[in-house]
């Protein structure tokens, strides 16, 4: 029998029982969790799954699973279906690479890097900030895992050097490890 996938993005305020709530409605429909990502950001909890479902899964069904966690936990839940081509793994666009930044806190840091990045043609995989405790010398860390084009990574890392000595912030660039997630 072939199987539907589907996304669902589940965000609220953080409180126990959001990850068991979601993961117990797709066990209960016999769904099939592939990939995840959640993170907590300040009280805010976010949750993004791709999953596959038995072919006769409809939105609506989907949708009526996860209403009575989203009135319990006061959630907001999106499901999305995911057509064939979406449900392809995209193909490495280059080769894994783990950028920092890190420094004083100052407006345009994440646009900064990411625009350096685009042009070189790099596509952000994940990016993570944390920002320190609020006061006159808050530090601000940027991570970004990215695939950069072999062509194209010096480029991208003297680029990186010169927006670092601009910003008065550091920024480093390593290739990561293959058998990484």
């Amino acid at each position: 029998m072939r199987s539907r996938r589907w996304i669902v993005t589940v965000t609220g305020r953080d409180r126990p029982g959001i990850v068991a709530g979601v993961t117990g409605a797709l066990y209960a429909l016999g769904c099939n969790l592939e990939d995840s990502a959640m993170t907590r950001l300040e009280g805010e909890f976010a949750v993004m799954l791709i999953f596959s479902s038995p072919s006769r899964m409809t939105e609506a069904v989907l949708r009526g699973a996860f209403a009575p966690i989203e009135r319990k936990l006061d959630l907001t839940v999106h499901v999305k279906r995911l057509t064939p081509r979406e449900s392809r793994a995209p193909r490495a666009k280059g080769r894994a690479h783990v950028i920092s930044a890190y420094g004083s806190d100052r407006t345009g840091i994440v646009f900064r890097v990411s625009e350096v990045l685009a042009r070189g043609g790099a596509s952000i995989t994940n990016l993570e900030t944390r920002r320190s405790a609020s006061g006159r010398r808050a530090l601000y860390l940027l991570v970004l895992q990215v695939e950069v084009p072999s062509a194209n990574a010096a480029g991208v890392s003297r680029a990186l050097g010169r927006l670092a000595r601009a910003m008065g912030i550091d920024i480093t660039m390593r290739a990561a490890e293959a058998d990484v997630l």
